[in-house]
């Protein structure tokens, strides 16, 4: 079917609020609190009680951000640390929380009438770039508070739990190997070999590109034809 194009010589513009841009601060310590208070709210169905300190949610669709009050998820990066988020809620008896988690997961957090603690221990493999949580749902006429998020750096190695009597649960480490992480280092072959073979073990894509590089001898000496159709392309 042939489309018809019609002319408009006046069509409205869309409006919609200026985009606020929130700072992030960095955020020191090894462990530290971030209040539900002091976060950033995007959306009803929520009061804020300062004299509390609790922020009291029913219904869905309110965003509580802590991208203010969180340290930055990849600081220590280098170090092989990551961010340990655990979320201290109440609920009513039968409110059955679903939320989108720190580490970009949708869970029901456990009823708890008398309080409890989600500890969030997904955020070893990802946290979310907006330090958000996202309230998917709450049972009508049910409740939620959230009184803070307990932050804390963790190493990336790992104990397991039926090593936990043998082993030492604590990675030790010294300020100068810490600081020889983040010294300036001149550029050499041997260097420049060493940052390739890091960046092949931590990213996919760029192995395969090596890969693809390695091939392209093999793929030259095919027929262009054979080429176009391993290539998978369409006419």
């Amino acid at each position: 079917m042939k489309l018809q194009r019609e002319f408009f010589d006046r069509v409205p513009k869309t409006v919609m609020p200026r985009p606020y841009f929130a700072q992030e601060n960095d955020v020191l310590g090894q462990s530290g609190t971030a209040w539900a208070v002091d976060a950033a709210i995007y959306g009803d169905n929520c009061y804020r009680d300062r004299e509390k300190g609790l922020l009291e949610i029913y219904e869905a669709g309110a965003a509580i951000s802590f991208f203010n009050l969180l340290p930055q998820k990849n600081k220590y990066e280098q170090e092989g640390l990551y961010l340990r988020l655990k979320l201290a809620y109440r609920t009513t008896a039968n409110a059955n929380v679903n939320i989108r988690n720190f580490s970009g997961n949708h869970v029901t957090l456990p009823n708890s009438f008398h309080g409890d603690i989600y500890d969030d221990s997904e955020t070893y493999w990802h946290v979310t770039e907006d330090l958000t949580l996202n309230i998917n749902s709450i049972y009508s006429g049910e409740k939620l508070w959230i009184q803070r998020v307990d932050w804390e750096w963790m190493s990336k190695e790992v104990v397991y739990e039926d090593e936990v009597q043998e082993q030492n649960i604590f990675l030790t480490r010294s300020f100068e190997e810490i600081k020889d992480l983040y010294a300036s280092r001149d550029i050499t072959p041997k260097s420049v070999k060493k940052f390739l073979m890091e960046k092949i073990k931590k990213d996919d894509d760029f192995a395969k590109r090596c890969l693809a590089i390695l091939r392209q001898d093999q793929l030259m000496s095919k027929d262009l034809g054979e080429l176009f159709v391993e290539s998978g392309f369409k006419n």
